[in-house]
């Protein structure tokens, strides 16, 4: 084996990371056994290994064309012509059942589920990324070769695992979110047939995994599936959460359509926090928390914002919208703070305060993902109608907040400064949502070595950068939990980690490698550039995906989106500094397949463009051309040329962008029977 790449990252294969925390707790007595795990490493530019089977755990710069068809049809053409590369038979494409397709701005992620005698193989996904025009360029595997097993046949009944689950966690009071499944869980000696429980309990609070031996009933692994931000790794983290006394409540309100109306409302919130809006650091004079007590400059360090699109219910107000919904499910049971008027004009100290800061952070980001930088994002877990759902006041009141992938549930605990205080909290727990919501599947997004937890802090951070009010020669500019850590409760995270991957215990040390080298990225090309990239990248990943196979999708994707060459150049340097063997990714021949070398488009200089971009068009033999402008979805916004060109002619064609939403673009040219295609990135 050739081990010139070194890249040595250890993916969780029975990790379930679909629910994450701004800070962790410590490991409860509950957990039962451990996670088995996959050693793989980089062996050449265009794949990674499973060190144990040799089977490949990604294959990257490809340049495969498929023939025309549906992106799950051309999904599965290149994984039967690569089966014997990638470690498995080409029949076994047909076992592979089709979980998601997911479209966005790099191409489409087309998500496979590995299952054996017809039961799925145990986070074993299989990612292909295809573009518009048909090509494979990439693709990261969770396949697990060489298991097999008896029978796949269960002797023990879902209910009979359930009960033994519920049995040893002790499941009291109302559930949440509750799934059982069947499946194939790879062991360090094989495999075993079992079920898979998991539940979001009231008490123990939680989102809890269980694997039940489907055959013995033996119960031989439970986690507790909840990530936190802080932990072991980081040295003492906050104690256990205590148990629940109350029962959650219902949602706030009952939505009656006759009845409801959607208003503009006004607030006053911390942006993005006190320390940073006045400018000082903590335990500056009225600059503490003394638990939650109002002071003059903490008051007057809010701002004033618009609460948008919030809901009215008869003569109430309540902070549900769009992209936010304020609910109360966990203690301390506080209430949503619905009222009559739709002004939240409070200080900190008051409840309703933290309610409105929440709301307004998760929907200014939602929007700034789907509406400024064109990116769908959205929950689609069952009865949230694809609105974030958050408890402001969660958590027992403990030190700690969470999003959990089986509800999409934000909650934010009070201890120390509360959560809700600090925008950098509510972007990092939204953030472990827009993993899983881009990622679109089930099974969640990685947090394979802190991958989702560096992502929640990259956006934090990014966010927080994006206001202005932090220079990069502040030591705040890195800083991740300005107001809520780096204080006497706990020393926060930082995102200019100096030392190489994979340096640090996971996942919240090593999480800093991947916040640390996106951000140098931003640096340079800045906010909307970097989080369109890493966004899409992340789309592209699996529930197992490592931080170099991150990054690789991340360039992968800025190469399909027309990134310049230069802007490239810049990221694969930051991800090499940072210690990721990656490779850069070959210019594609862009034109579909099937299109004819007598018409070509030149490539859009400059391209992220904010004004106007030049390309060139030419033709091998005279002839009728058309090009035109899209949008992603297919949409017609511009017809840039009309007409007949001769042989040997090379007129430059110019867009200009001014009217356009930020976003990409593909500018199409047909002529006779050929096709060309370039894409173009608008910036603002």
């Amino acid at each position: 084996m050739n081990l010139r790449y070194l890249s040595l990252a250890l993916a969780g294969l029975l990790v379930a990371p679909v629910a994450s925390a701004q800070k962790p707790r410590d490991v409860s007595p509950l957990e039962l056994g451990s996670d088995y795990l996959q050693e793989s490493i980089m062996v050449s530019p265009n794949r990674s290994e499973d060190l144990r089977t040799g089977a490949a755990t990604g294959l990257y710069n490809m340049d495969f064309v498929a023939r025309p068809g549906t992106p799950e049809q051309q999904a599965r053409e290149f994984l039967t012509a690569y089966a014997g590369t990638l470690g498995f038979a080409a029949s076994s494409v047909g076992t592979f059942t089709h979980d998601v397709t997911t479209s966005g701005q790099a191409g489409y992620a087309v998500h496979f589920r590995q299952t054996l005698g017809g039961v799925p193989v145990l986070n074993a996904d299989v990612v292909v990324n295809v573009t518009e025009t048909g090509r494979v360029p990439l693709a990261l595997l969770g396949y697990r070769a060489g298991l097999n097993l008896a029978t796949y046949e269960p002797a023990v009944t879902a209910e009979a695992a359930r009960a033994t689950a519920f049995a040893h966690l002790g499941v009291d009071g109302p559930v949440g979110f509750e799934a059982t499944e069947l499946v194939v869980a790879p062991t360090a000696t094989g495999a075993r047939l079992a079920w898979q429980i998991r539940i979001e309990p009231t008490t123990p609070a939680g989102y809890w995994e269980a694997l039940v031996d489907a055959r013995s009933g033996e119960l031989f692994r439970v986690a507790d599936r909840l990530i936190t931000s802080h932990g072991a790794d980081e040295g003492e983290g906050p104690t256990l959460i205590p148990t629940a006394e109350a029962v959650g409540r219902a949602e706030a309100f009952a939505r009656a359509a006759a009845r409801r109306m959607t208003v503009d409302a006004t607030g006053m919130v911390f942006v993005p926090d006190p320390l940073t809006r006045a400018n000082v650091t903590y335990g500056t004079a009225g600059y503490t928390d003394a638990n939650d007590a109002d002071t003059a400059q903490l008051t007057a360090a809010r701002t004033a914002v618009t609460l948008r699109d919030i809901t009215l219910v008869g003569s109430t107000y309540e902070l549900a919208g769009p992209w936010a919904n304020a609910l109360d499910w966990a203690a301390p049971f506080k209430g949503t703070f619905g009222q009559a008027t739709p002004t939240w004009d409070f200080s900190r100290n008051a409840d309703a305060f933290e309610v409105a800061n929440v709301y307004y952070g998760i929907d200014t980001y939602m929007r700034y993902i789907n509406v400024t930088l064109g990116i769908t994002c959205r929950p689609f877990q069952a009865g949230t109608s694809g609105i974030v759902p958050f408890d402001a006041h969660g958590f027992n009141g403990a030190d700690n907040s969470s999003y959990s992938g089986g509800t999409a549930r934000l909650q934010f605990g009070e201890g120390g400064v509360d959560d809700s205080e600090d925008a950098d909290v509510i972007i990092h727990e939204l953030g472990h949502g827009i993993h899983h919501f881009l990622v679109g599947t089930g099974g969640g997004p990685s947090n394979s070595e802190g991958l989702s937890e560096g992502f929640g802090d990259y956006v934090a951070v990014s966010y927080g950068r994006s206001l202005g009010l932090l220079a990069p020669a502040d030591p705040e500019w890195n800083w991740v939990f300005k107001w809520d850590g780096h204080n006497e409760w706990w020393g926060g995270r930082i995102t200019n980690y100096s030392a190489t991957y994979p340096t640090g215990s996971a996942p919240h040390d090593r999480g800093q490698h991947w916040s640390t080298s996106n951000l140098r990225i931003w640096n340079t090309l800045g906010r909307e550039v970097t989080d369109r990239a890493v966004f899409q990248g992340l789309r592209l990943t699996g529930v197992s995906s490592t931080q170099p196979q991150a990054a690789q999708a991340v360039l992968q994707a800025a190469r399909n989106m027309g990134y310049a060459q230069a802007s490239l150049d810049l990221m694969l340097a930051s991800y090499v500094q940072q210690g990721y063997t990656v490779t850069m990714p070959p210019v594609a021949n862009e034109a579909a397949p099937g299109a004819s070398a007598s018409l070509a488009l030149g490539v859009p200089m400059p391209n992220p463009v904010a004004g106007r971009a030049t390309l060139s068009l030419s033709v091998g033999q005279a002839q009728d051309v058309e090009v035109a402008l899209f949008d992603v979805v297919g949409r017609q916004v511009a017809t840039l040329f009309t007409g007949a060109v001769a042989a040997g002619e090379v007129p430059t064609l110019t867009i200009d962008t001014a009217a356009l939403p930020a976003g990409v673009y593909v500018v199409r040219a047909t002529g006779g029977q050929a096709t060309a295609v370039r894409t173009l990135t608008v910036t603002r």
